[in-house]
């Protein structure tokens, strides 16, 4: 690993990583900052409740703590943060799923308003219903997507490729057949919802 340092440019990510190995919390920091965005899109893509997906982050980020001196390549900082995050994740998913026999967070798209009365919250609450029972019938690779999408809306396509081990290329039309499958399961869905209802 030194011998890459040697030749890395002034805030480069090996740089940093190296700063950050001697207890340099300004390139911890900078570490942090940079790659944010790539470690939440990972974690919240693959756990079903953002209270996880925090814990994925924390565990992400203990964990370059803990390798900080071990990685082979530190250019490639980004994708290993990926997928550790992905890899915790899945981790975690599995023993929350052992726990307890509800599988995924059905309040993800709750978001209260408090100054609606009672009849908007009650559309709010039916439209809430079908979104997430639609979401729900999506294969698990579109609904992994769409949750990047809606978490980090500002992510690149690179930084999702990374967050998803997904071919950077694939992305946007694998989003567009998600996004179509999504309004299309919305549209024959809410007849049922209203005949039930």
């Amino acid at each position: 690993m030194h011998a890459v340092h040697e030749n890395s440019e002034p805030g480069g990510a090996p740089d940093l990583l190296e700063r950050a190995a001697t207890g340099e919390a300004a390139a911890w920091r900078e570490l942090v900052d940079r790659n944010t965005a790539v470690v939440w899109a990972a974690a919240r893509a693959y756990s079903p409740t953002a209270a996880d997906a925090e814990d994925v982050c924390q565990v992400t980020w203990l964990s370059l703590a803990e390798n900080l001196g071990n990685l082979r390549d530190p250019r490639a900082l980004p994708g290993w943060l990926a997928t550790t995050a992905r890899r915790e994740a899945v981790r975690l998913s599995k023993a929350r799923h052992r726990e307890s026999p509800v599988d995924w967070d059905t309040g993800m798209f709750d978001i209260p308003d408090h100054a609606d009365g009672p009849e908007v919250s009650a559309l709010r609450s039916v439209a809430v219903s079908r979104m997430w029972q639609a979401f729900a019938g999506m294969s698990r690779r579109c609904q992994q997507l769409l949750r990047v999408v809606a978490v980090a809306p500002d992510a690149s396509y690179a930084q999702v490729s990374q967050a998803l081990g997904m071919p950077r290329g694939s992305i946007g039309p694998k989003k567009g057949r998600c996004l179509a499958a999504l309004r299309e399961r919305l549209a024959t869905g809410g007849c049922v919802e209203e005949a039930a209802g």
